[in-house]
């Protein structure tokens, strides 16, 4: 998985075998309509049951691609995850949370290594610091 962060907008570029899990190429996010962008060590989710619609699920091993819970989309390409979408408890280790507002997907969810998220990170603060 490739990450472009260019001046107004982030590119999310699935490569070779993400494509097929992910049934997604790319996801481009303008940089207004990123809410939140934050990367942790120890992801953990309970709430709603995100159920899968055109993607892949198999538990311990890969989720990827659309999902939905509660009228919200989601798009995750989640390697090696613990418990299960559809109980609504999730983790995961090494997760960059992307939060949207009026785009296709409310949360984007990826496995991601530190110095990647963080790079990601600092251009996302940049860029709204300017917008202010």
């Amino acid at each position: 998985m490739k990450f472009i962060a260019e001046n107004n907008q982030l590119t999310i570029k699935l490569e070779g075998i993400e494509v097929f899990w992910g049934l997604r190429r790319k996801i481009v996010i303008p940089r207004r309509k990123i809410a939140s962008l934050a990367w942790t060590p120890q992801f953990s989710y309970t709430g709603k049951s995100i159920w899968r619609f055109g993607g892949t699920g198999a538990p311990r091993l890969l989720y990827a691609g659309n999902f939905r819970s509660g009228g919200d989309w989601y798009f995750l390409y989640i390697s090696r995850p613990k418990g299960s979408t559809s109980s609504g408890q999730l983790a995961a280790e090494n997760i960059l949370d992307i939060n949207a507002t009026d785009f296709r997907y409310r949360r984007i969810l990826l496995s991601c290594q530190p110095d990647i998220a963080a790079s990601l990170m600092n251009w996302w603060t940049l860029q709204k610091n300017r917008s202010s």
